[in-house]
């Protein structure tokens, strides 16, 4: 029923049709039998209505993406956490774009459209804080299906019917990279959705606080603690791995839609926010979970690492060079990767293992016992093999390598100065090699800001009120309630109940 609807109502939209009363009618009659929806039956429902209001009504496009919202929230009210995670990948999808459209608009729309935002991150919070979400849902494992189909319904209106399935993944996911859309390519289960959707979100967030027009330092001292709180709110493996893998690569498709000085900026909270904190919900794991996923996970915050210091040389910022080399001397998570490494290739003594006291070293070690026979880099794994290739290949006529000489890791023990050479020829000594594409740099402008006093932000209590309510540090905005049991697009009414989370 679901594929002959979709094929349906494609053809009716590019035939020009603008009465989809039907679809509505059908799914929201469907709906109402169920206590807690596909996740598929919902989205289509929610695409229909979605298209319906933005073709009656189409000037109001933030009203539109918050009726959404709300939609997809009353249809989720007895879903598991990660269920309604999954399901707000639309609400992120038309939301950049409103976001992006705003940017140079009225003061109060621009305040409205940062409610929203934050509404939707206090939301996902939420959901969040449930306990082992991302372990104990069982349909965590189930792929989505027709994915394709129904990326293409909500697309269908920017031409998402027509151009190839990684195109249309590029439209609605678009703040992600491309090894995450190729790996979507054959499908999406609900456990990879959760960790997209939530990493769309956090971008999503940051884009709007870059857009606040704060000084430069202001920006990077809230939202590198707002990062680190976010990251520990979420709690997500699979969102941690895929934001790594898109920090070791030269750019982030997020930072073409910045300026060269907020791009740079976005870098050292990311950089800060994944590599100078040991997150607990990973670290410590090793024999508890998946050794795959940890050992994934492991892989690709070393390679992540070496881009950050690398990012820190170009800037000649030589206190966040030094920070991030502590912080990967010191990370549970590649001791436990070294030691796993160790096991597989019988080696008793790891005293006897080559100087790998820096990422890159490890890096090149890695990739040689996996050419050895060591499935370091399994099947599964290809994409970060490819990037420790490229890794090693980019830097391999640059000057000898940031190392320790003993086991501590302090200023009394390192010259950086004397064993590093900062501000590589390969990229003119510019940071802006690592995050903006060639159009947005400008080597006149470089900021040399230092890591001074960086501690872990202490534990926020958020206080949330309904949607529409004050919005700030303190407020979040939140509705619930009511279930898809009225004739609007807005199925849902708003509770009068505060609730508490731990940020």
């Amino acid at each position: 029923m679901l594929r002959e609807s979709i094929k349906h109502f494609l053809t009716s939209y590019h035939s020009g049709s603008s009465d989809y009363s039907s679809f509505e009618s059908i799914f929201f009659r469907l709906i109402q039998t169920m206590l807690d929806p596909p996740l598929e039956i919902t989205w289509f429902y929610a695409a229909v209505t979605f298209h319906t209001a933005k073709r009656n009504n189409p000037s109001s496009r933030v009203l539109i993406a918050k009726d959404l919202l709300n939609l997809l929230i009353s249809c989720s009210n007895l879903s598991s956490a990660s269920k309604k995670i999954a399901l707000l990948a639309p609400v992120v999808y038309d939301l950049y774009s409103v976001v992006c459209d705003t940017r140079e608009i009225e003061p109060c729309e621009r305040l409205e459209v940062g409610k929203l935002v934050e509404f939707l991150v206090g939301y996902v919070m939420i959901s969040a804080g449930v306990y082992d979400y991302g372990n104990e849902d069982t349909e965590c494992d189930n792929s989505v299906v027709c994915f394709e189909d129904l990326i293409r319904v909500w697309t269908t209106d920017r031409g998402g019917g027509s151009c190839n399935f990684v195109e249309t993944l590029r439209m609605f996911f678009p703040l992600l990279s491309d090894p995450t859309w190729k790996r979507m390519d054959a499908g999406c289960g609900i456990r990879e959705l959760v960790g997209i959707v939530l990493l769309e979100v956090f971008f999503l967030r940051l884009y709007v606080s870059f857009s606040s027009r704060m000084c430069a330092e202001d920006v990077l001292n809230d939202t590198r603690d707002w990062a680190v709180q976010t990251i520990k709110g979420f709690r997500n493996c699979y969102f941690l791995d895929i934001l790594l893998i898109m920090l070791s690569g030269p750019s982030l498709p997020i930072a073409a839609a910045m300026s060269y000085d907020d791009a740079v900026l976005l870098h050292k909270v990311l950089y800060d926010a994944v590599i100078l904190v040991d997150y607990s919900f990973y670290s410590g794991r090793w024999v508890q979970s998946s050794a795959s996923q940890l050992k994934k996970l492991a892989l690709a915050w070393v390679l992540a690492a070496e881009r950050a210091i690398q990012f820190a040389r170009a800037a000649t910022d030589h206190s966040r060079a030094i920070s991030y080399l502590k912080a990967y001397h010191e990370c549970q998570l590649v001791a436990e990767l070294i030691k796993w490494v160790c096991d597989q290739a019988g080696i008793v003594d790891q005293t006897t293992t080559p100087d790998i006291t820096n990422p890159r070293a490890l890096i090149k070690w890695l990739l040689f016992l996996n050419d050895q026979g060591i499935e370091v880099f399994d099947h599964s794994m290809s994409v970060l093999r490819a990037k420790a290739v490229a890794c090693i290949s980019e830097v391999e006529s640059e000057p000898p390598e940031l190392t320790l000489r003993t086991g501590n890791l302090s200023e009394n023990v390192i010259d950086l100065n004397e064993i590093y050479e900062m501000g590589d020829q390969s990229n003119n000594g510019s940071p802006v090699a690592f995050c903006l594409t060639s159009d947005k740099i400008d080597a006149g402008r470089k900021r040399k800001e230092t890591l001074s006093g960086f501690q872990e932000p202490q534990v926020k209590q958020v206080k949330l009120d309904h949607l529409g309510g004050a919005v700030g540090d303190t407020f979040l905005s939140l509705s619930s309630g009511g279930g898809p049991h009225s004739g609007s697009l807005v199925k849902n009414g708003a509770s009068d109940d505060d609730m508490d989370i731990v940020g």
